[in-house]
């Protein structure tokens, strides 16, 4: 029988506050521990799959018996766990602990319950900024120093978890975050395994990872060595940090862009064109080297360390320290890229205020007044890539996004049943796949689904609230949920969700936004569209994303 207690017991201290995201087996909800006011992430595994697509939602858990399948893969997850739990590096998302916990339902004084489901709780670093990915440029990549600088980290992190032996297996853009200054951390150990215990290294045998992110060997019927398939990996995420797209979409004879970069004749394409030949261009030598075909002739991650473009001089990086050196400089050059192909509009003048501010000393008057702005805004001074982001759109402002790290959403004052319907066309128009052999009508590539009350978590009706409950709701109370089950262009599962949530935007007598009500003169009230990832490669989400921002009326006004 499911239990009912009148609030969420804490992990370490730790109880959710919001809803973040959710992948293809988890969710995530932002967690504050009340005693020392420190901000983590929630991930919840739940055991039963059909959990996963979920958020904790109001009504009845499931039962609190585990079945001996679940009780296998609780075991398994417990021992995954405990792989993350060892570690501690700075590019290495850390995990700070988690149980396996019976499913519950919370009781408010209120009378509102919500229910928890059976599965695995853990508290992890809270990556701040949000997916890397998400702020790089589909088709266009990013300038070489910040492709540098990430890749330097990604190493970095790679090299901490190859001298523990331990393999991840699943090194793609999804898995790239980034913390309040900016600075990578690998994460999402679900398919990493031990390879190396006392000096005694050993093949591994499971096909898994992602295809265009995987290595040629994985394709083949024998074992493979760990080290060689995370450096590929990691050559495919600087190729896609390089150039905003993955090579091909796996490394095999079934795929036309594979067997050409085998024959040679990619070269002549772009973007391999760009990349430039490795006599002349460093950037060149280090990714052919890393894309070599035979395992045993791939260079380890000590050789990539001792190659020129690794070792360049970086004005964003600090060698020393390994971290990035100026974040509101880092997000300037990222948005001036998704900018200039009109992926974002121009910037707020706060954040022009904070770009000059972070170019004086520290102690200046102007860095000084800047800290005190931001700390009245509820920004971290000291997280300035998070808080750089925060500043630019004037999106930020809502009270429904101050903490929102994705760029993937926009605000719109169309009335909820003219806005379901504008996106429903949109996507109708845009003529989603559905993957091979599935119905259409059993399984729509896009559905969309209503709340039923203010303390709904998660919309399952096919019911819309009325223009009186619409109008009474408080800002951010969530009406709709569209959820999107299509494919990409490479065939790779894209499952996301448009989240529609009542929002308003605060502006003073000049039109400039602010983010508390005693400053705003103007309130503009309307709905945020947040678009949330389940399971997608974030450069093809982001593709679609444009491709619905693009149709959509004159007056959105979009943070991407």
């Amino acid at each position: 029988m499911t239990v009912t207690v009148p609030a969420f017991p804490p992990l370490l201290g730790y109880v959710p506050r919001e809803y973040l995201a959710q992948g293809g087996q988890s969710i995530v909800y932002r967690a504050l521990n009340h005693a020392t006011n420190h901000l983590a992430a929630l991930k919840v595994v739940p055991l039963d799959p059909a959990a996963a697509s979920r958020p904790a939602q109001p009504g009845a858990a499931e039962s609190a018996e585990l079945s001996p399948a679940m009780q296998q893969k609780a075991k398994q997850l417990v021992r995954e766990m405990r792989i993350h739990e060892t570690l501690d590096h700075k590019n290495i998302l850390r995990l700070f602990g988690g149980e396996t916990r019976h499913a519950c339902v919370v009781e408010t004084e209120k009378g509102t319950t919500t229910a928890w489901p059976t599965g695995l709780y853990m508290v992890l670093d809270l990556a701040d900024g949000g997916d890397l990915f998400d702020k790089i440029t589909p088709d266009i990549g990013v300038d070489q120093e910040i492709a540098h600088l990430y890749f330097r980290q990604l190493i970095a992190g790679l090299k901490y978890l190859n001298s523990h032996g331990i393999c991840h297996r699943d090194l793609k853009p999804e898995n790239c975050l980034v913390d309040g200054n900016g600075n990578l951390k690998v994460s999402d150990f679900g398919l990493a395994t031990v390879f190396k215990y006392k000096g005694q290294e050993r093949l591994l045998k499971d096909r898994c990872g992602s295809p265009p992110y995987a290595a040629p060997e994985l394709a083949r019927a024998q074992p493979y060595a760990a080290e060689p398939i995370d450096v590929w990996s990691a050559g495919i995420v600087l190729f896609a940090l390089l150039f905003g797209n993955t090579p091909w979409d796996e490394p095999t004879q079934n795929s036309p862009e594979f067997c050409a970069f085998l024959d040679g004749s990619i070269f002549a394409h772009e973007p391999w064109r760009r990349l430039g030949s490795p006599d002349e261009s460093a950037v060149s030598q280090l990714v052919l080297t890393i894309l070599t075909v035979e395992p045993s002739q791939r260079p380890r991650l000590k050789d990539i360390e001792r190659m020129d473009w690794y070792l360049q001089s970086n004005s964003l990086f600090d060698p020393v320290s390994g971290l990035v050196t100026d974040p509101t400089e880092l997000v300037r050059r990222l948005m001036t890229t998704l900018q200039a192909h009109n992926y974002v509009g121009p910037p707020t003048d706060d954040f022009e205020e904070m770009v000059i501010a972070s170019q004086q000393p520290p102690q200046s008057q102007a860095s000084v007044a800047l800290s005190q702005k931001m700390s009245q805004r509820g920004l971290d001074p000291k997280q300035s890539f998070r808080s750089s982001l925060q500043q630019y759109s004037k999106l930020s402002m809502a009270p429904t996004q101050r903490t929102n790290p994705n760029l993937a959403r926009f605000f719109s004052t169309q009335p909820l049943p003219v806005l379901v319907s504008l996106l429903s066309r949109v996507l109708a128009d845009l003529s989603l796949a559905t993957p091979a052999g599935s119905d259409p009508q059993r399984n729509p590539p896009f559905e969309v689904f209503y709340t039923t009350s203010d303390s709904d978590a998660h919309a399952t009706s096919k019911v819309p609230p009325s223009q009186e409950e619409i109008q009474s709701a408080r800002v951010g109370r969530a009406f709709a949920r569209i959820r999107i089950r299509t494919l990409d262009k490479r065939r790779e599962p894209l499952h996301a969700a448009f989240h529609i949530v009542k929002s308003v935007l605060l502006s003073d007598a000049n039109g400039n936004s602010v983010s508390h009500e005693r400053e705003a003169v103007n309130r503009l009230e309307g709905f945020d569209i947040n678009c949330y990832k389940r399971q997608a490669d974030p450069l093809e989400l982001k593709r679609l994303w444009r491709e619905v921002l693009k149709r959509m009326p004159e007056g959105t006004i979009a943070a991407l």
